[in-house]
């Protein structure tokens, strides 16, 4: 696309809210960033599908993604939200992350009912986060440290003080009359059909007393739900996308994807039988999982509607579009779906790690195995922490381990082993628990709308979202320089775990996952390569991962005993070093013990390599203790 062409679809695009006046650079837009034209010698490799298809290789497709949302990173202007210039500021310690790219939460226009979720303006930034040549200059800085920028895109809703839904309730005959869902009352006078907001379990419609209908919201009833069946709002979508890609990002997180189509005959959601199971992402005390998702959202017109909108992104090369499917009858088949063929997303992750209950081997290759027969094409991308689902530290039972940060530092390293791409959410890298509330959190200081609403049936995300802890011997833990009150408070607990307190502890969990983070960069085989399993008795998960000359052995002891792994069916080990997991590797008895939650990881050499690396005459040692 020529910068001519670039400029003419701007001007093409319709206005249909203002700009403001110090909107950033006019250059920046009249112009592609230089990190978005063609790229020579930009990254390739090539891997084989479910179907052993080679296919050309992307960035995204085994990244490892931070997740940042910039009110709880850092606060720069005393108001104890974080905001861009925060982000800028600590630029540097992401790098030493060694991440491959930044996603960050909405940073547009929002009354910040439900923490930027609910926008209220597409194409400027939000005065809490700063403006938008704070956002240039990020962009341009994220760059020049080799890393990618993922924006938060809001598409199923918008803020009812978006001027498209102000003039779409005026009346029944304005232009954007159909943007949002609207219904007529039910001849009993209430709402239309069955359908919940999957937030509370009420009713998602809301009766519209100057429009004479019922709006329906799947979240809250301050965002309500667009209309994808209209035309016209699916060009002003792509219009808006186009903006910032021509600004120079790297790729969009479509929040709630599933969510974008309803069946537009409104019929209602069939109850959940005893044969329905229970769906994905919902807790089961929420009244909304009584219901089978399948006319409110999870409509089959969802891929079709995508299609445009891929198209667009594959006129920029290297771009991301990484899709949100998390709450759903079956969230990893239903995510996979989303990332099937080439006219949908590239990027799409589940739930299917966002359990509670103990980890163990036999259920993580179960998880695995599904994944990779699922998202066979490629596409899979693997969560934990998240800003609505809880903190990494709060699954799979870990914390109630004796030695909780050893089995979560295991559970580091089993995730960056595994094919596809990472979302880490800000503050896991330090091993940081949830707040709890009411002893971290008061009730009244509760900021999330879903909290605020259900507790104390239900305590809501905030738990999951308190400020960065960066210098625990600064006030406020250096999150805010004057602040009188942070938006949220920090727990106690997190200062024994600042960044200022784990940067200079080679053991701390936040040196492991620098150090994975890191080696894995170098490692051909977790970057690009097929994954099979190594047919080993639980509780030991054994992973091969290979891609060219590179063969990788990643063995994990899922356990709280010492375990003894047989290693006499490869015919060449060479363990890694330097990873931070101490085993005994045993040479000459081709077997290594690995201690409690122990990892070992290394290189399976072919016989001539052996003798090309030892020579053919040199003697075994007996025995050796490896640090992986």
């Amino acid at each position: 696309m020529s910068t001519k062409d670039a400029s003419a679809r701007r001007a093409r695009a319709p206005q249909s809210e203002p700009m403001r006046a110090d909107a950033g650079a006019p250059a920046a837009r009249r112009r592609r960033g230089w990190w978005n034209l063609p790229i020579i010698n930009r990254r390739s490799w090539t891997w084989r599908d479910a179907n052993r298809v080679v296919r050309a290789g992307e960035w995204y497709q085994n990244a490892v993604i931070y997740q940042i949302a910039p009110w709880g990173f850092q606060d720069t202007d005393g108001d104890g939200r974080g905001d861009l210039p925060g982000i800028i500021r600590r630029l540097d310690y992401i790098t030493s992350l060694g991440v491959d790219a930044i996603w960050l939460t909405p940073i547009f226009p929002s009354p910040m009912h439900d923490m930027g979720y609910d926008v209220s303006g597409t194409r400027d930034i939000g005065r809490t986060f700063g403006t938008m040549a704070d956002f240039e200059r990020l962009l341009t800085l994220v760059h020049q440290r080799g890393m990618k920028l993922i924006l938060d895109m809001v598409w199923n809703h918008t803020s009812k003080d978006h001027a498209w839904f102000r003039e779409s309730r005026s009346s029944r005959t304005n232009d954007k009359a159909d943007w949002y869902v609207w219904a007529d009352p039910a001849e009993d006078g209430g709402p239309p059909n069955n359908w919940p907001s999957v937030l509370t379990g009420e009713s998602g419609w809301c009766f519209d007393d100057m429009r004479g209908q019922y709006y329906f919201s799947n979240f809250l009833q301050s965002q309500p739900d667009l209309n994808w069946h209209n035309e016209a709002v699916r060009a002003e979508i792509l219009d808006i996308a186009r903006y910032w890609l021509d600004l120079g990002i790297d790729g969009m997180r479509l929040d709630a994807v599933n969510f974008f189509c309803h069946d537009a005959l409104l019929r209602d959601n069939p109850l959940r039988g005893e044969d329905d199971g229970h769906a994905d992402g919902i807790d089961p005390d929420n009244p909304a999982a009584a219901q089978v998702f399948c006319n409110s959202f999870c409509r089959e017109e969802t891929f079709e509607m995508l299609r445009p909108l891929r198209r667009l992104a594959d006129e920029y090369p290297g771009v991301v579009l990484l899709g949100e499917v998390t709450l759903c009858e079956d969230s990893i088949e239903e995510a996979a779906r989303y990332t099937r063929g080439r006219d949908r997303l590239h990027l799409s992750y589940n739930s299917g790690l966002l359990f509670k209950e103990p980890m163990t081997a036999t259920r993580l290759r179960a998880l695995i195995e599904k994944a990779s027969a699922a998202y066979g094409e490629g596409g899979t991308c693997w969560i934990v922490g998240n800003h609505d689902y809880g903190r990494m530290r709060s699954l799979w039972a870990g914390a109630e381990q004796e030695d909780a940060d050893a089995f979560f530092k295991m559970m580091s390293a089993v995730l960056l082993s595994l094919p596809g791409a990472l979302c880490l959410w800000q503050g896991d890298e330090l091993g940081l628990d949830e707040a709890r509330i009411p002893e971290d959190i008061a009730p009244e200081q509760l900021q999330d709308p879903f909290g605020r609403m259900l507790y104390p049936r239900l305590n809501g995300r905030d738990g999951s979202r308190t400020p960065m802890p960066w210098d625990d011997e600064r006030t406020a833990c250096d999150f805010s320089d004057d602040a009188d009150r942070l938006w949220l408070p920090i727990p106690e607990q997190h200062r024994a775990r600042s960044v200022a307190r784990q940067t200079g502890d080679p053991d701390s969990v936040l040196n492991v996952w620098r150090t994975l983070l890191h080696w894995r960069i170098g490692q051909p085989a977790l970057q690009a390569g097929a994954v099979e399993f190594a047919e080993l008795e639980s509780p030991i998960l054994g992973l091969i991962r290979e891609y060219g000359e590179q063969r990788l052995l990643c063995l994990f002891n899922i356990s709280a005993e010492r375990r003894s792994v047989d290693l006499s069916a490869f015919s060449g080990v060479v363990p890694a070093h330097g990873l931070g997991f101490a085993s005994d590797w045993d040479e000459r008895a081709r077997s290594v013990t690995l201690p409690p939650w122990g990892v070992f990881m290394a290189d399976l050499r072919s016989a001539g390599e052996m003798r090309r690396m030892h020579g053919s005459a040199q003697a075994a040692p007996a025995a050796a203790s490896s640090s992986s």
